[in-house]
């Protein structure tokens, strides 16, 4: 008999507790009589046909269709907003605490091309959140100090929580479940983003959560968050050697842009494709952009006729009465998620203001989340490379990297150039509709890449 541990015909009883192992262990189990011999060193059973293994042999086989499930709910850094798709595990093996490490980008000078494949290892027990940011567990260990995972590409933290009814749901107490403000709560995407002299995307970030000692000017390996100051930016080091350099954009995970209240393309490469060029080699190495109202150029004055192609580029167009596109998975759960927190009265509707729209259409692969009545689109995604090399179109599969083009502001244009994170006032009250529309599109942002046309799936 295994030390520490009662064969019961297919259960196992470990510290008072009545356990299953998993489906082939238990199989295992019961075709050698209920008996244990044959697990350690017999030739009789196949490797992997052991008794359960972790936490796994907390797991308590209930009766009469009853499960233990764990319930629970995530929310945003700042604990106000909750998320959709993220990712709650957790983790199989002997040692579920020991995460795999998480590849940090600026310390290794580049990204990595990752998918949802790719970022969780072995979990035991996974969902992914709804529109409500609710999530279930089911058949869940019981036991205290119970190792829980959030993840959304490269946030992730690890809590623990009791579970300690038996065929029962179990609750998580709310607002436990937040991803992390800082590096020392879990881990962080690094973000690079450019403050602009029309929006300041950085004041959305500490908006929704994010510590102020996680902002740093530059370079600085000190935080998560970079700065730099893109025309007319109030606060960072100078973006234009920044993003002229496809090196330097590879330490990043994220590049988020904000609005500068106009093209200047003498700081993205003048006539040449120079920074154009180096933001396109960006995301086809699988890095994520987040580009605002006039850094549309990056896309319609690229070098590449593919990203040119995404739109039916305008100097200016003109909208009302914006809908979100409900026609794809992700579309849905938007126009559910902002009904849900507030930011919608009306399902599929929503109001907004300080958008500007430069485009009058998308053509695929583009998807288009909120456009107006008119078709004029104010927020699409594509996700790269588009090609290959030789010009073919590329699987969903072959796709790490992902862009964004949006109207979409989120402070008064008036105040877009604050000097220093302190100061800036997002969040400050509260999210309002369009501040928390994007924040939501941030966070899907975040995730890992997956073909939008396909409901996103829990790990396995």
């Amino acid at each position: 008999m295994r030390k520490g541990v009662l064969v019961l015909g297919s259960l196992a009883v470990l510290a008072g507790v009545v356990v299953a192992c998993g489906a082939e262990r238990r199989s295992a189990f019961e075709s050698n009589g209920g008996s244990d011999s044959g697990f350690e060193g017999s030739t009789g059973f196949t490797p992997g046909q052991t008794p359960c293994e972790g936490l796994e042999c907390k797991i308590v086989e209930c009766e009469g269709g009853e499960k233990t499930t764990l319930r629970g709910k995530v929310y945003d850094p700042a604990g106000s907003n909750p998320l959709y798709n993220v990712m709650v595990y957790i983790p199989g093996g002997t040692t579920p605490e020991d995460l795999p490490p998480m590849k940090d980008s600026l310390e290794e000078g580049s990204i990595a091309c990752e998918t949802c494949a790719s970022v969780v290892v072995n979990p035991l027990r996974s969902a992914l959140t709804d529109a409500k940011g609710e999530f279930v567990l089911e058949d869940v260990p019981v036991d205290k100090d119970i190792p829980l995972v959030i993840q959304v590409g490269k946030w992730r933290r690890l809590l623990h929580v009791d579970v300690t009814k038996k065929c029962d749901e179990n609750k998580v107490a709310d607002k436990t479940l937040k991803l992390p403000r800082n590096g020392s709560e879990g881990n962080m995407p690094q973000i690079a983003v450019t403050s602009g002299g029309y929006d300041a995307l950085e004041c959305l970030l500490r908006g929704i959560g994010i510590d102020d000692s996680e902002f740093v000017m530059g370079h600085d390996t000190g935080g998560h968050v970079h700065v730099f100051k893109g025309q007319g930016g109030g606060m960072g080091e100078p973006a234009r050697d920044f993003w002229n350099d496809s090196e330097q954009l590879k330490k990043y995970d994220m590049v988020l842009l904000s609005c500068e209240s106009g093209e200047y393309l003498d700081n993205k490469g003048g006539s040449a494709a120079g920074a154009r060029g180096s933001m396109y080699e960006y995301l086809n190495a699988g890095g994520k952009v987040f580009a605002t109202h006039y850094h549309d150029v990056w896309f319609k004055n690229s070098p590449a006729p593919e990203f040119q192609q995404l739109a039916k580029w305008s100097s200016s167009a003109s909208g009302t009465n914006y809908e979100v596109n409900q026609s794809f998975p992700k579309g849905e759960k938007l126009a559910e998620w902002l009904h849900e927190i507030g930011a919608s009265s009306t399902l599929g509707k929503i109001d907004l203001e300080d958008e500007a729209i430069r485009a009058t259409g998308v053509n695929e692969p583009a998807v288009p989340w909120i456009s107006a009545s008119n078709g004029n689109p104010v927020y699409f995604t594509v996700n790269t490379p588009i090609l290959h090399d030789d010009g073919s179109p590329t699987e969903p599969e072959e796709q790490c990297g992902r862009a964004v083009v949006t109207g979409l502001h989120v402070v008064d244009p008036t105040k877009a150039a604050p000097k220093s994170i302190s100061s800036c006032a997002v969040g400050s009250g509260g999210l309002n509709a369009q501040q928390k529309a994007v924040e939501f599109l941030f966070f899907d942002l975040s995730a890992c890449v997956s073909d939008d046309k396909v409901e996103p799936q829990p790990p396995k």
